[in-house]
C-alpha cells in the first residue's frame, strides 16, 4: 500500500490514463534509450534510469489482469 491507495489502484488509474490520452510513453523512451546507447558521453549516467523507468511502465500497460482468487484457494492455505 502506497499511502491511502494499494498499488493495484494505482497501476489501474495509470493503464486508464494512458488509455485516454491515446498515448505509447514506451516508444519514446525506448528511442530515448537508444540515442544514449549511441552516444559516448553521459551514457551510464541516465541510461539506466530510463531503463527501469521503461520496465515499471511496461509492466503496468502491458500487464494483464489476473483473475481473482477463488474462496476455496484461499482457504487452504491454514495453518496448522
Amino acid at each position: 500500500m502506497i499511502g491511502s491507495k494499494k498499488l493495484s489502484e494505482i497501476r489501474e488509474e495509470l493503464r486508464l490514463a494512458f488509455a485516454a490520452e491515446g498515448y505509447n510513453p514506451i516508444a519514446d523512451l525506448d528511442r530515448e534509450i537508444r540515442s544514449l546507447e549511441k552516444s559516448t558521453t553521459g551514457k551510464a549516467k541516465g541510461l539506466k534510469s530510463l531503463q527501469l523507468l521503461r520496465g515499471a511502465i511496461a509492466q503496468v500497460v502491458e500487464e494483464p489482469k489476473k483473475p481473482a482468487r477463488s474462496k476455496r484457494a484461499r482457504a487452504t492455505k491454514k495453518a496448522v
